[in-house]
């Protein structure tokens, strides 16, 4: 079987730039052996790639139920145990996080109901069934609390009925009412997405009772915001604060983001030099090894050092794009364009987090934050596209 050494070299140079961060995180602090740990969770990562690789998609395909009813089970056992923050298991020394493992039970038993619905792929039925696979351990992640992960689950929900085919303007009216409560936070963003859902009806020439629906679905769900907002946790609403005012409480909820954008802007061009970077080595950037090790990749690389870094993530996930065009089944092609998405939205949404432009959520940067289950995940679905590539390899 052949290695796509390009996703292998990609996946490798992000996981070693990770430890190396981490070090200069965590240099001189009580946990300055961090980096040890992140070296051996990347040996175990590679492991899992090897397993995944030459496990075939379609033996996936036939325990994906299997999968989710496990990962299921194990976000339950999350949950029984005392405190507040609920998002580990502990077996002996090691912790795992079930939410992570639970990303791929997540892709796999979607792609295994898409896969079996592609005829009625616009239907209700389909829609929906697919939505309530979703809505089970979306609901039990948020508990721990992990709404970034939450938000992962539905990334995986929307893409994968896109790969299935379904109608743009179907997958539109499914986004509706989670635009609508996004929109409502603000009334410019709200008058916004109003005329956006009049131009559309316009342009697709949707009947004028449907449209009327449609228009009425986003009213009654804008006006659901107040609900939403107050089923948030404090800590939730107060990201959410800091996000629309970077200036919201500098010494409270909104510390993490202030001193992360004066880290990454410290940086300037070309930065400061490893082990260089006053923020990071004078501790005042918080969750500098995991949440926030852009910060700490800005602060000491610069502007080039993050550039780097986006092209390596944009080459990973044009690879696996180039892929899904070498799948043998819907399910395979389904599964493959999970994976990329998957990575391409953590990047994005971790590094926006850290500018400022986007709420903190506590994801992680694929293959850099520290976080042992999370590298295991992400190298499992780099051996994911080494199988669909070995396929390809050996037509």
């Amino acid at each position: 079987m052949k290695l796509d050494l390009l996703v292998f070299g990609v996946a490798l140079v992000l996981s070693v730039s990770g430890i190396a961060l981490i070090y200069s995180a965590v240099v001189g602090t009580p946990i300055n052996l961090l980096y040890i740990r992140q070296s051996a969770f990347l040996l175990l990562g590679i492991g899992a790639m090897l397993l995944f690789w030459r496990i075939p998609l379609r033996v996936h395909d036939g325990l994906a139920y299997i999968y989710y009813i496990i990962a299921v089970l194990l976000l339950v056992l999350v949950l029984l145990q005392t405190g507040n923050v609920k998002r580990w298991l502990g077996f002996g020394g090691l912790r795992i996080q079930p939410s992570e493992f639970s990303k791929l039970a997540m892709i796999f038993v979607l792609g295994r109901w898409f896969r079996d619905h592609l005829k009625q792929i616009n239907s209700l039925k389909v829609i929906v069934g697919g939505a309530a696979l979703v809505i089970i351990p979306f609901f039990l992640v948020i508990k721990e609390p992990d709404l970034g992960t939450g938000l992962v689950f539905w990334i995986i929900y929307f893409v994968m009925l896109l790969a299935a085919g379904i109608k743009p303007i179907v997958l539109f009216m499914i986004l509706n009412p989670i635009l609508a409560i996004l929109c409502a936070f603000h009334w410019l963003a709200w008058t916004l997405y109003f005329v956006l859902l009049i131009l559309i009806i316009i342009k697709f020439r949707i009947h004028i009772k449907l449209g009327f629906i449609i228009l009425l679905i986003a009213i009654f769900f804008g006006a659901m915001t107040p609900y939403v907002w107050s089923r948030l946790h404090p800590y939730q609403r107060e990201r959410i604060m800091v996000f629309l005012n970077p200036k919201h409480d500098p010494f409270g909820a909104g510390y993490q983001l202030l001193q992360s954008k004066i880290a990454v802007g410290s940086g300037g061009i070309f930065g400061k030099g490893y082990l260089e970077g006053t923020q990071t080595r004078l501790q005042f950037i918080p969750a500098k090894h995991s949440d926030f090790i852009f910060a700490v990749l800005g602060e000491q690389f610069g502007f080039i050092g993050a550039i780097a870094l986006l092209i390596l993530y944009l080459l990973l996930f044009w690879r696996a794009l180039m892929l899904t065009r070498a799948t043998r089944t819907h399910f395979a092609r389904m599964v493959v364009f999970a994976v990329a998405s998957v990575i391409i939205f953590q990047a994005l949404l971790n590094i926006s987090m850290c500018i400022g432009l986007a709420p903190i959520t506590g994801i992680p940067l694929p293959f850099v934050s520290s976080g042992g289950s999370s590298l295991i995940v992400f190298w499992s679905m780099i051996g994911m596209l080494q199988n669909v590539y070995s396929q390809r390899v050996a037509q």
